[in-house]
């Protein structure tokens, strides 16, 4: 998307258009009970690069918790067969439908059994959800932060589905809050 999407999106919203310098793309960021989402896009380089959309925050959990959560796929079940991680959260169409990988079992399928989490995530056709930690460089960030990120493959041009991938976010943020995972 370009400047101009990025300005119209952050009214749409009621965010807050930005740029980080001169070298960086335009950016969208909007606050959320004491965090904030950011809406950017990256290119991925190389003789056919792509745009791809990212939206992230950056938090500070209590204890080491990661997450991926992502579409399964012919080369997962293949993954699967060979030993690759799968966690089960109960719910048979949404295991045959996602691939669910943690540190800690227990508190990602806390996570997954909520309703209002697995409906935003349901939301999607292309999933790629994580929680991890940051591989930026040059970027200084608190100790011990981790990032929640949504990536797509695509330039997201459509204001409904990036405000669909913010309630996904904000929703997953509100849910690790109640089950004890952030530091706030």
């Amino acid at each position: 998307m370009n400047s101009k999407g990025w300005k119209n999106f952050a009214e749409y919203i009621n965010g807050e258009y930005f740029k980080k310098g001169f070298w960086y793309p335009p950016a969208v960021k909007k606050a959320h009970n004491g965090y904030t989402i950011v809406f950017e896009n990256y290119s991925t380089g190389g003789e056919t690069p792509v745009t791809c959309t990212k939206v992230y925050t950056y938090i500070i959990p209590k204890k080491y918790f990661e997450f991926h959560i992502y579409n399964s796929n012919i080369f997962s079940s293949i993954g699967k067969y060979f030993g690759m991680q799968d966690i089960e959260t109960g719910d048979p169409v949404f295991d045959k439908n996602y691939i669910v990988k943690s540190n800690d079992g227990f508190k990602i399928k806390q996570l997954l059994r909520d309703p209002k989490v697995k409906h935003e995530i349901e939301n999607f056709k292309r999933l790629n959800l994580k929680l991890s930690k940051p591989g930026k460089l040059w970027k200084k960030l608190p100790e011990g932060a981790y990032e929640i990120e949504f990536i797509t493959e695509r330039d997201i041009h459509d204001y409904r589905e990036l405000e669909t991938i913010y309630l996904l976010i904000t929703t997953v943020l509100d849910k690790l809050e109640e089950i004890g995972i952030l530091n706030k």
